[in-house]
Protein backbone atom coordinates (compact mmCIF):
# COMPACT_ATOMS: atom_id res chain seq x y z
CA UNK A 1 0.00 0.00 0.00
CA UNK A 2 2.66 2.28 0.70
CA UNK A 3 4.31 1.88 -3.14
CA UNK A 4 0.66 3.19 -4.09
CA UNK A 5 0.75 5.92 -1.88
CA UNK A 6 4.00 6.61 -3.27
CA UNK A 7 3.38 6.13 -7.10
CA UNK A 8 0.10 8.14 -6.14
CA UNK A 9 1.76 11.28 -4.78
CA UNK A 10 4.69 11.16 -7.40
CA UNK A 11 1.76 11.38 -10.36
CA UNK A 12 0.79 14.14 -8.44
CA UNK A 13 3.80 15.67 -8.36
CA UNK A 14 4.02 15.49 -12.05
CA UNK A 15 0.55 16.92 -12.73
CA UNK A 16 1.56 19.67 -10.46
CA UNK A 17 4.59 20.48 -12.65
CA UNK A 18 3.31 20.02 -16.08
CA UNK A 19 0.28 22.33 -14.89
CA UNK A 20 3.06 25.34 -13.54
CA UNK A 21 4.66 24.30 -16.78
CA UNK A 22 2.03 25.02 -18.94
CA UNK A 23 0.88 27.82 -16.89
CA UNK A 24 4.45 29.57 -17.01
CA UNK A 25 5.02 28.73 -21.32
CA UNK A 26 1.12 30.58 -21.53
CA UNK A 27 2.33 33.41 -19.37
CA UNK A 28 5.11 34.15 -21.71
CA UNK A 29 2.99 33.61 -24.74
CA UNK A 30 0.27 35.90 -23.84
CA UNK A 31 2.41 38.74 -22.74
CA UNK A 32 4.18 38.36 -26.42
CA UNK A 33 0.85 38.76 -27.60
CA UNK A 34 -0.12 41.96 -25.55
CA UNK A 35 3.06 43.22 -26.09
CA UNK A 36 2.95 42.90 -29.98
CA UNK A 37 -0.78 44.26 -29.57
CA UNK A 38 0.19 47.22 -27.96
CA UNK A 39 3.17 48.01 -30.14
CA UNK A 40 0.80 47.48 -33.23
CA UNK A 41 -1.56 50.12 -31.74
CA UNK A 42 1.29 52.68 -31.17
CA UNK A 43 2.73 52.39 -34.26
CA UNK A 44 -0.81 52.43 -36.00
CA UNK A 45 -1.48 55.41 -33.84
CA UNK A 46 1.92 57.20 -34.86
CA UNK A 47 1.23 56.36 -38.54
CA UNK A 48 -1.98 58.46 -38.31
CA UNK A 49 -0.66 61.05 -36.78
CA UNK A 50 2.20 61.35 -39.14
CA UNK A 51 0.00 60.97 -42.54
CA UNK A 52 -2.39 63.91 -40.80
CA UNK A 53 0.67 66.15 -40.56
CA UNK A 54 1.45 65.29 -44.05
CA UNK A 55 -2.16 65.66 -45.21
CA UNK A 56 -1.97 69.41 -43.32
CA UNK A 57 1.02 70.35 -45.07
CA UNK A 58 0.17 69.23 -48.84
CA UNK A 59 -3.25 71.30 -48.26
CA UNK A 60 -0.92 74.29 -46.85
CA UNK A 61 1.34 73.51 -50.03
CA UNK A 62 -1.75 73.78 -52.59
CA UNK A 63 -1.93 77.47 -54.40
CA UNK A 64 -5.36 78.86 -53.22
CA UNK A 65 -6.37 81.79 -55.36
CA UNK A 66 -8.65 84.44 -52.82
CA UNK A 67 -10.38 85.32 -55.99
CA UNK A 68 -9.92 82.54 -58.17
CA UNK A 69 -7.12 82.97 -61.12
CA UNK A 70 -7.48 85.96 -63.61
CA UNK A 71 -8.29 85.64 -67.21
CA UNK A 72 -4.55 86.58 -67.87
CA UNK A 73 -3.34 83.29 -66.10
CA UNK A 74 -6.19 81.36 -67.56
CA UNK A 75 -5.33 82.03 -70.99
CA UNK A 76 -1.45 81.29 -70.12
CA UNK A 77 -1.87 78.09 -67.99
CA UNK A 78 -5.32 76.97 -68.25
CA UNK A 79 -4.78 74.03 -66.01
CA UNK A 80 -2.23 75.16 -63.74
CA UNK A 81 -3.92 75.21 -60.62
CA UNK A 82 -5.29 71.15 -60.89
CA UNK A 83 -2.23 70.30 -62.39
CA UNK A 84 -0.24 72.00 -58.89
CA UNK A 85 -3.25 70.67 -57.11
CA UNK A 86 -2.59 67.19 -58.42
CA UNK A 87 0.54 67.06 -57.65
CA UNK A 88 0.29 67.75 -54.34
CA UNK A 89 -2.22 65.14 -53.69
CA UNK A 90 0.25 62.87 -55.57
CA UNK A 91 3.23 63.43 -53.20
CA UNK A 92 0.94 63.01 -50.59
CA UNK A 93 -0.28 59.59 -51.60
CA UNK A 94 3.51 58.97 -51.98
CA UNK A 95 4.42 59.98 -48.17
CA UNK A 96 1.15 58.23 -46.55
CA UNK A 97 2.54 54.65 -48.76
CA UNK A 98 6.30 55.54 -47.32
CA UNK A 99 4.78 55.93 -43.76
CA UNK A 100 2.20 52.54 -44.24
CA UNK A 101 5.68 50.63 -45.71
CA UNK A 102 7.89 52.32 -42.42
CA UNK A 103 4.89 50.94 -40.05
CA UNK A 104 4.82 47.19 -41.62
CA UNK A 105 8.51 46.79 -41.52
CA UNK A 106 8.21 47.79 -38.00
CA UNK A 107 5.38 45.53 -37.27
CA UNK A 108 7.31 42.55 -39.05
CA UNK A 109 10.09 43.25 -36.90
CA UNK A 110 8.50 43.20 -33.85
CA UNK A 111 6.01 40.27 -35.00
CA UNK A 112 9.42 38.49 -35.80
CA UNK A 113 10.69 38.40 -32.22
CA UNK A 114 7.51 37.81 -30.54
CA UNK A 115 7.34 34.74 -32.89
CA UNK A 116 10.88 33.53 -31.50
CA UNK A 117 9.75 34.50 -27.74
CA UNK A 118 7.04 31.60 -27.94
CA UNK A 119 8.33 29.32 -30.19
CA UNK A 120 11.01 29.35 -27.18
CA UNK A 121 8.21 29.24 -24.91
CA UNK A 122 6.42 26.45 -26.43
CA UNK A 123 9.90 24.84 -27.20
CA UNK A 124 11.20 25.08 -23.34
CA UNK A 125 7.63 23.66 -22.16
CA UNK A 126 8.11 20.76 -24.41
CA UNK A 127 11.82 20.25 -22.76
CA UNK A 128 10.10 20.17 -19.52
CA UNK A 129 7.45 18.06 -20.19
CA UNK A 130 9.82 15.31 -21.68
CA UNK A 131 12.15 15.37 -18.55
CA UNK A 132 9.33 15.42 -16.68
CA UNK A 133 7.73 12.52 -18.12
CA UNK A 134 10.96 10.65 -18.87
CA UNK A 135 11.99 10.48 -15.30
Amino acid sequence: MATNCGSLTDMQGKVLEAVAAFTQANQRVVGELIELSSQAARESLRSIAEMQTAAMETVRSMPMPAAGPSIEELRQDPFALYRKGFQATAKLVETNAQIVTRNVEKLQESTGRAAKEIEQAASGYMSRMKDLYSR
